[in-house]
């Protein structure tokens, strides 16, 4: 069976992890952007790039696809509800090292891969 791994790229007070939620996929949940998702919005949905995987990926927006750059529209407070504590209530915990890394290269594409080292290269 797949599962739908939620991903919150970035969280109030540690913007250095991210947030996963991993739930069973059985079909029934609608995955598209601008889908509601607990306090936020999709912002993504990415097959797994491991096609042995049938995961699904969905980038949470917590910005619930506001644009801040419209012009005209002067943004005097805004209510961020992606806190550590928000995120532990509605499931969601701290992606290990190894996520991490996966979500960072292969997700959302941040970081470069890194080059694997053959006997030619010293």
């Amino acid at each position: 069976m797949s599962s739908i791994i939620y991903v919150v790229p970035w969280a109030i007070c540690d913007t250095e992890s991210m947030y996963i939620k991993k739930i069973d996929n059985d079909g029934s949940v609608v995955l598209e952007k601008g889908t509601p998702v607990d306090d936020w919005c999709i912002r993504d949905v990415i097959n797994n790039p491991d096609r042995r995987s049938k995961d699904i990926y969905a980038v949470v927006d917590v910005y619930n696809g506001y644009n801040f750059n419209e012009p005209g529209k002067a943004v005097s407070l805004l209510n961020i509800t992606n806190s550590v504590n928000r995120l532990k209530e509605y499931g969601y915990r701290k992606a290990d090292e190894k996520e991490l890394a996966f979500l960072r290269q292969k997700i959302l594409k941040l970081d470069k891969p890194e080059k694997r080292k053959t006997a030619n290269h010293k």
